[in-house]
C-alpha cells in the first residue's frame, strides 16, 4: 500500500487530488493530510485515513512537523501545495533519512515560486512572458499590471498606472513584478508531462464565469500553441506529473502570466471533462500506466463545464 502525504489540505487543490486518488485507487492508497486548521474545518480530512494539524508553512516549526509525520506515518509520497511548502521540500529531498521518499517538487520548483525567477526561467527556455515595464523610464499615464514576487493566486495583483508606482519606495518596487497589461481570454493550462518518456498532454481552461475568485463555468479545449508551450515548460522543469499555468494575450500573442509548480483547484474541471491529469500524475509518479487517464484532445473538440457547491457535515454537537 502506498502512503501519501498531502500538504495544505484545506485548499481546493489538495481536495481535488485526494478526491481523484480516492475515486480511482480506493483503499489501495493511504492518505494522510495536514493543514493549519482542525480536521472539522478541512473537508479533505473526510477523504483521509489520518489528519494532522500543523503550524503555518512559513513558520520554523513546520519543517520539523512534516519530518515527524513522514517518519511516524511511513510516508512514500509527499505532495507540497503552497509556495512555502515547496521551499521546505528541497531540504527534505536532500535528507538521506528519506531516501526513498518521492517528493512532488525540486530545487527548481522551489526557485520558481519567486515570480521574478520564474519569468527568467520561462524566457530562458523560449517561453514568452508579459513585457516588463520600468516605472522610472515609462510615461506616467501608462497602464501596467503589478503582482508580488512571492504572491499566490490573485492576491496583491491588480492594474494600476506608472504614475501611482513612482510614488512607492525602492524596496516596495523591488518586491513587485511590473508588466504590460494583457488582454483576455484568461486561460489556465493543465499540463501533464512525463520527463522520463517525453510524453506531454495539455488541456486549456477558459474562464467563462468566476465567483469570489473561483471559476464556476469554463470551456475546456486545445490550443496547439499553448500545448507546445506546456511541452517546453515540462521539459525545462523535468516535470513528472501535473502542474498548471495561466496565459493571456500580450502585444505579440500568447504570454504566460503565472507559473504554478502544482495543479490547481480548477484542475478538477479538466478531470471532469474526461482528462484525469490528477490520477495520471499519481500513476506516473508511482510507476503505473497512466494512458487510461489522458488522451490528446482534438482541435475541434471542446467541453463546457459548470461547477456547483456541495455541502459536507464535518461535526455534530449536542
Amino acid at each position: 500500500m502506498t502512503s501519501i502525504l498531502l500538504g495544505a489540505a484545506g485548499t481546493g487543490t489538495s481536495f481535488a487530488i485526494a478526491s481523484r486518488i480516492r475515486a480511482v485507487w480506493g483503499d489501495e492508497v493511504r492518505i494522510v493530510s495536514v493543514d493549519i486548521n482542525p480536521a472539522e474545518l478541512v473537508t479533505t480530512s473526510l477523504l483521509s485515513d489520518a489528519f494532522v494539524q500543523v503550524p503555518l508553512a512559513s513558520s520554523p516549526e513546520y519543517e520539523n512537523s512534516i519530518r515527524s509525520i513522514l517518519s511516524s506515518e511511513d510516508i512514500d509520497v509527499y505532495v507540497p501545495i503552497l509556495n512555502e511548502e515547496h521551499l521546505v521540500a528541497p531540504k527534505i529531498l536532500g535528507d538521506l533519512a528519506f531516501g526513498n521518499l518521492d517528493v512532488w517538487s525540486s530545487e527548481l520548483y522551489a526557485k520558481c515560486t519567486d515570480k521574478g525567477f520564474a519569468e527568467r526561467f520561462l524566457n530562458s527556455i523560449g517561453v514568452p512572458t508579459p513585457k516588463i515595464i520600468d516605472p522610472l523610464r515609462s510615461k506616467s499615464d501608462r497602464a501596467c499590471f503589478i503582482k508580488p514576487r512571492n504572491g499566490f493566486g490573485s492576491n496583491g495583483a491588480y492594474k494600476t498606472s506608472v504614475d501611482e508606482l513612482v510614488k512607492r519606495t525602492t524596496s516596495e518596487l523591488e518586491s513587485l513584478i511590473v508588466q504590460e497589461v494583457c488582454e483576455g481570454p484568461e486561460v489556465t493550462v493543465d499540463s501533464f508531462y512525463d520527463a522520463q518518456a517525453g510524453v506531454s498532454f495539455a488541456y486549456c481552461r477558459e474562464r467563462i464565469e468566476t465567483k469570489s475568485g473561483v471559476c464556476t463555468k469554463a470551456r475546456v479545449f486545445l490550443d496547439p500553441e499553448l500545448a507546445e508551450i506546456a511541452r517546453k515548460i515540462g521539459k525545462g522543469l523535468q516535470q513528472r506529473g501535473t502542474i498548471c499555468f495561466q496565459a493571456m494575450k500580450g502585444e505579440d500573442g500568447w504570454v504566460i502570466t503565472d507559473l504554478n509548480v502544482r495543479s490547481g483547484a480548477g484542475t478538477a474541471i479538466t478531470c471532469s471533462a474526461g482528462f484525469d491529469v490528477l490520477a495520471a500524475a499519481f500513476a506516473c509518479r508511482t510507476g503505473q500506466d497512466y494512458s487510461r487517464f489522458v488522451r490528446q484532445i482534438d482541435e475541434n473538440e471542446e467541453f463546457i463545464v459548470t461547477r456547483q457547491y456541495a455541502e459536507f457535515v464535518m461535526a455534530h454537537r449536542r
